[in-house]
Formats: C-alpha cells, sequence, structure tokens
C-alpha cells in the first residue's frame, strides 16, 4: 500500500477529508523520523516497536572484484510487531 492508498482508506473509513488525513500522516511520519533520529524508541500500542541499531563496521568479502571491502558504521530501523498485530496476522492466513 502506497502513501495515496492509506490516506485514501483512511478517509474514507475516518469520513474526514483528505487534507486532514494527509496532514495526520505526515505529521505522524515526521514525529516518527524525528524521533528514531534522536535515537528514541518509538512504541505504538498494538501495532509494534520502532527501534535504531547501531551495526558496527566490518570487513566483507567484494565477489566482484575479489578482496575484502571494509563497510562504515551504520544505523538501520528495526521493527518488532506487537503480539496484537502478530495474532491478528497469523488469523488472517
Amino acid at each position: 500500500m502506497d502513501n495515496t492508498t492509506l490516506v485514501a482508506s483512511l478517509s474514507t473509513d475516518l469520513r474526514r477529508p483528505r487534507h486532514d488525513i494527509e496532514a495526520l500522516v505526515g505529521g505522524l511520519a515526521s514525529a516518527l523520523r524525528d524521533a528514531l533520529v534522536d535515537g528514541d524508541t518509538v512504541l505504538l500500542p498494538g501495532f509494534g516497536t520502532f527501534t535504531t541499531v547501531k551495526e558496527d563496521e566490518k570487513v566483507v568479502d567484494d565477489l566482484d572484484r575479489g578482496g575484502s571491502v571494509l563497510l562504515p558504521p551504520a544505523i538501520t530501523i528495526q521493527f518488532n510487531p506487537s503480539t496484537l498485530l502478530r495474532r491478528k496476522i497469523s488469523e488472517q492466513s
């Protein structure tokens, strides 16, 4: 589902104007981004938890050129779904 589809679906479900939903979705994305940039954990009850994970630098084999390459340290975002979300998804299968 892309942003346009999400906004249209929420607008229909909540019976709110599309521009209101676009502002809400944009605000949520901005708040998530700001919190994760600051290294905070974001918990959305019933949905899941977003956390940042620091990965150390590492040496990997470069199969195209031969030899090894040093990858710099990186920060990635990890999402852990809540138990409720996992249960709902498993019921759909």
